[in-house]
């Protein structure tokens, strides 16, 4: 084992420490938020797990950027790679300890658990060829996988509002707190992430740990927000025979899988660009 000086260890203790700070700003912050607005404007259970998705994919977004800023494209690629296979098995993981795998045997989820599991292979065709995973065309490409995933996702699985909109169920002093919890998240995850991307760059650079390593580190820290949605979904919903859960955390689970490889990896290659070629 290389003998590195103890200062250069304390950056692997500052990258853990930062990406869990990213995660519980997004679990207490951001995701708190939506609950709020989510119960102040009665959101059906599909379009809840999508929001839930995007929220709980900040902390890749927060790796990914954070280390394309400093040229370690290959780390950023890795975190979404790692983050994607690492939610579908706490995905499984849930739905086996909740029982609920009957549940999803069915036509109406086959368009989420296709793209879930696509956004796991292209990163892994994109691992392969960094060549082709720094292209702007890749950006592009991916893009429109993910406005592909948009548009087919309403056409085969729209909305369907549980319950009536009824004025007095709202309470819309929930809503302007929940908005607010997602506004001081925000910051505070664009601040942990400018310090994320140089602790990574330090461990990339100093300690020649390659960008694969960093990634899975990432990946690894960042899926901890789905874990925590997965299972509290399928709490909430224990001993009930309703699938509304199942649809939830599907509807997480793909827009999750598929915003890191359609929207975050893709300004992770933009920015990239921009900062090499500055």
């Amino acid at each position: 084992m290389a003998n590195y000086p103890m200062g250069e260890y304390l950056d692997f203790l500052w990258l853990v420490l930062l990406g869990i700070a990213v995660v519980l700003i997004t679990r207490w912050l951001l995701i708190g938020g939506i609950e709020l607005t989510s119960q102040a404007w009665r959101m059906p259970r599909k379009v809840q797990g999508q929001i839930m998705g995007y929220a709980t994919s900040a902390p890749e977004l927060v790796g990914t950027v954070g280390t394309a800023a400093k040229g370690l494209l290959g780390a950023g690629l890795w975190n979404v790679a790692a983050s994607n296979i690492i939610n579908l098995f706490l995905f499984i993981a849930a739905v086996i300890y909740f029982r609920r795998a009957k549940l999803l045997v069915q036509r109406k989820f086959a368009d989420e658990i296709g793209f879930a599991i696509g956004a796991i292979l292209v990163p892994a065709v994109l691992v392969l060829n960094m060549q082709w995973a720094k292209s702007p065309w890749a950006a592009a490409g991916l893009f429109a996988f993910f406005v592909l995933y948009l548009v087919l996702d309403k056409k085969l699985n729209p909305p369907d509002p549980e319950t009536e909109d009824i004025e007095d169920s709202k309470d819309p002093s929930k809503g302007h707190k929940g908005i607010l919890l997602i506004a001081i998240g925000i910051v505070g995850i664009i601040f942990a992430g400018k310090y994320l991307g140089i602790v990574a760059e330090s461990i990339v650079n100093d300690l020649s740990v390659p960008e694969w390593a960093v990634g899975w580190i990432l990946g690894f820290i960042t899926s901890l927000p789905e874990m925590t949605s997965f299972f509290a979904v399928f709490a909430l919903a224990k001993g009930m025979e309703s699938d509304e859960s199942c649809q939830q955390n599907l509807d997480n689970l793909a827009a999750s899988n598929m915003s890191n490889v359609g929207l975050i990896y893709p300004i992770g290659i933009i920015i990239f660009l921009v900062a090499t070629r500055a």
